[in-house]
């Protein structure tokens, strides 16, 4: 697959970040489906987005809002797996020419919330040929529900109201030819005719109105059922831990735990600064993740390179929770290389991440 032709959609929002769409997608005016590839990430990691729901919000260039699901697959050459689907915009939604501003992708998660991009912006060219004429107004979901809902509404028991209203109008006819004829009814008669038409016809139209009401709460009922059920099965949480320096080392050391069903997927990552004579074989910092995951026959950690703030030169080392502190501290160790004749006085710093995967019966 060619990479170089997906847009990166960094779902951790990197500081004074903004996406330009301009080079991977060109819309036009009144466009069936337009598409525009899209490889979605967290941070460095992709998002598996089996099962995922990606929608598109943003305002067009006369500043209306648009918000619309659309949908989303592999497309010829991608892998939902690893986040590089095709996404497809929905039909209608282009309506005027220009650039949209203030456009961004959200994500759903399994517990119902949502992750935004960072802002985005894409261009839509004008439809010159077909100005004017077949371009149909962009009809949103909630829309078409609702539309729904008043056909439904419009042709429940229609033909039996009319045929009352019907009836209604012959007796009211009735007895105008009364009144022409100078046959009055009295009040007593009066209220008892208007009575025998009106109440029959209220008690009806209440019967309706409540067996339409007691339809559509079933129906609602269904729907929200339906809906937590699939928001639960794509259920995905985030927590963040803080790890504390050790050994006089400064900076910062932190856990991300990412849970999908079924597993989870652990990061740990920062920045230290290591002392002078301290960067041979040291604990630097607590493991910020020990409290949520049983780091028993799971291995972590990754080769970095320390950079000495000295004449020396910068050396891969091992940065991994230490086994023999039960991983319940992160530390530095010399990595296949020996460099026990070689002198530590410098001070050095580092930058780490390494990530993991564990199962449900390995968290705490």
């Amino acid at each position: 697959m060619a990479t170089k032709d997906y847009l990166v959609v960094d779902m951790a929002k990197p500081v004074n970040t903004f996406v330009n769409l301009t080079d991977y997608f060109q819309g036009r005016v009144g466009d069936a489906e337009a598409y525009c590839k899209l490889w979605i990430k967290f941070g460095s990691r992709p998002i598996d987005m089996t099962d995922k729901k990606l929608r598109f919000e943003g305002n067009d260039p006369n500043n209306t809002p648009f918000i619309d699901a659309g949908r989303f697959d592999a497309g010829d050459d991608g892998d939902v797996q690893l986040g590089m689907i095709t996404f497809y915009f929905p039909k209608g939604i282009f309506q005027v020419e220009g650039k949209w501003q203030h456009a961004f992708f959200k994500l759903q998660t399994n517990d119902g919330k949502d992750i935004s991009t960072a802002d985005l912006t894409l261009n839509v060219l004008p439809n010159n040929v077909e100005m004017g004429i077949g371009i149909h107004p962009f009809e949103s979901d909630l829309e078409k529900v609702k539309a729904q809902i008043n056909q439904a509404l419009r042709e429940m028991n229609a033909q039996q109201l009319l045929n009352q209203f019907d009836s209604m109008k012959t007796t009211v006819g009735a007895y105008t030819d009364l009144i022409e004829q100078h046959a009055v009814l009295n009040k007593p008669e009066t209220i008892d005719l208007v009575s025998g038409i009106v109440n029959p016809l209220q008690t009806n139209l209440n019967n309706k109105m409540d067996s339409l009401s007691s339809s559509l709460t079933g129906q609602m009922t269904t729907l929200r059922s339906d809906v937590t059920s699939q928001l639960e099965k794509a259920k995905i949480d985030h927590e963040y831990f803080s790890g504390t320096m050790l050994n006089g080392c400064t900076g910062w050391c932190g856990g991300a735990l990412i849970h999908f069903p079924g597993y989870a997927i652990g990061f740990i990552m920062g920045w230290t600064h290591f002392p002078e004579k301290s960067w041979k074989n040291i604990n630097f910092a607590t493991n910020p993740l020990v409290s949520a995951v049983d780091f028993s026959n799971l291995p972590a950690g990754q080769n970095v390179m320390l950079i000495p703030t000295g004449s020396t030169y910068r050396r891969a080392m091992k940065c991994a929770p230490d086994a023999g502190s039960s991983f319940q501290q992160i530390g530095l160790w010399n990595a296949e290389n020996n460099y026990n004749v070689e002198s530590y006085n410098d001070a050095a710093d580092i930058t780490y991440e390494f990530s993991f995967h564990v199962s449900f019966d390995q968290l705490k």
